[in-house]
């Protein structure tokens, strides 16, 4: 009791620091176990909940305000009990000072440490909302000195791990013939072989050969209800809705999510779309559409204008398909079929840049993105039935255009005298 009178202010500020030390390792352990469908719910939650999502977005500031305020907390907590056993050798308790010390140090594990993460572990999405709003007050006392403290962060990870660019440790032809010699089944071991050269060229491919194209999708202003799908069906399998006084498409939702939907509001149950440029890679878009929640992303132009949509699903079908000729049920914008006349029928909705890609042509450069736009640009106007183009290396030849903007046409690549011979440098139409 004696002790208690001698210490009592010296053992308050340590129930003190306790008290913190344990705030500060239970706010770590709840936002950064928050699942990623916890954030997404947050994002529309309360002002404490979007306070959590603002935290999370800089996660290397607010890392480093936590594990310094814990720092400085252990420090001051680890001093004063060190000055108390100190005082408790002097009068000549020894044991009792390594009893107080041993003790101090398992209260803070135990109690500071232990016991305050394998709470937030259990409820981190509660925790996480009422530690929000302390913990975003020491990243702001904290502000003055932080620039300072990430610096010294960033020089020491560069200096104790530099990123070294690690070598490749097999190449793709050592893998392909790892499979040539382990498969005894030659046809097996072509298409394993097939699918490897499709993998790796995701990262030569480009967002704009991997989309469906705008041209013939079929989108909804919000508000959306089931009575405007069943009077205008949607033409993929996606659900896509836009701003009331907007044509940009933002938020979507797999059709096949319909059946689970009690509200009428259907806007309300799609998901915010993440966006990609046209010029990203394969690689690129698919890391985005796997850290998307409905594994769909909108594809845009240098002017930020919505240009299509790609999907997990194109980017398998793109993987797993033959890579000369595909063809998908889910969107005839997509398809090239052969014909017996050694030609080819395709959707205008095609880009050229897939067009040239699959059929090995050489096309010259063109403003439009679509076989339909490159069409428009030569003929000066919208292409009908029997309107026939030659551009590039190939003979262009509209086959069907039931309404504007929607065409079918074939394409023939020509011989090479007639390439040399008859076709105008920039295209022309007949």
């Amino acid at each position: 009791m004696s002790l208690i009178v001698q210490f009592g202010p010296l053992l308050a500020a340590m129930l003190v620091l306790l008290v913190g030390s344990a705030f500060f390792s239970s706010s770590e352990a709840a936002l950064f176990y928050l699942t990623r469908d916890d954030r997404e719910r947050f994002v529309h939650g309360n002002r404490a909940q979007k306070r959590v999502v603002h935290l999370l977005s800089t996660p290397e500031r607010l890392l480093t305000s936590i594990l310094f305020w814990n720092l400085v907390i252990n420090v001051g907590y680890f001093s004063i009990a060190s000055r108390i056993g100190l005082a408790l050798e002097r009068d000549g308790h020894a044991s009792a000072a390594a009893g107080f010390t041993v003790g101090a140090l398992l209260t803070i594990i135990l109690c500071s440490e232990m016991l305050p993460k394998n709470l937030a572990v259990l409820w981190p999405r509660w925790l996480s909302t009422a530690v929000s709003l302390p913990l975003s007050a020491s990243i702001w006392a904290l502000m003055p000195v932080l620039p300072t403290l990430q610096a010294i962060n960033r020089i020491s990870l560069r200096t104790l791990l530099p990123n070294f660019e690690r070598e490749a440790y097999l190449e793709l032809r050592d893998i392909e013939r790892a499979i040539s010699l382990s498969t005894p089944d030659k046809t097996m071991a072509h298409h394993e072989e097939l699918v490897l050269h499709q993998i790796v060229s995701l990262s030569e491919m480009e967002a704009e050969e991997l989309m469906r194209p705008r041209l013939g999708l079929t989108f909804y202003h919000a508000p959306v209800s089931m009575n405007d799908l069943r009077e205008n069906p949607p033409n993929c399998d996606y659900l896509l809705v836009a701003e009331p006084d907007s044509e940009e498409f933002d938020r979507a939702m797999p059709l096949s999510q319909l059946s689970g939907v009690t509200t009428n509001r259907l806007e309300t149950e799609c998901e915010r779309v993440p966006y990609v440029p046209w010029c990203a890679t394969g690689a690129a878009t698919l890391d985005v559409l796997s850290n998307s929640r409905g594994g769909l992303a909108v594809v845009i132009n240098e002017l930020g204008e919505t240009i299509g949509i790609v999907t997990l699903d194109d980017v398998m079908h793109a993987l797993f398909a033959n890579p000369t000729i595909r063809v998908t049920s889910r969107s005839a914008a997509q398809s090239i079929e052969p014909l017996p006349d050694s030609t080819f029928e395709l959707n205008g909705a095609i880009t050229l840049r897939r067009l040239a890609k699959q059929l090995n042509l050489e096309l010259p450069t063109a403003k439009s993105v679509t076989v339909a736009g490159m069409l428009q640009e030569n003929l000066q106007r919208l292409p009908q039935p029997g309107d026939e183009v030659l551009w590039g290396n190939c003979r262009f030849l509209v086959t069907d255009s039931p309404r504007p903007g929607v065409l079918t046409a074939t394409v023939e690549k020509l011989p090479e005298q007639r390439r040399t011979d008859d076709v105008p440098p920039n295209g022309g139409g007949i």
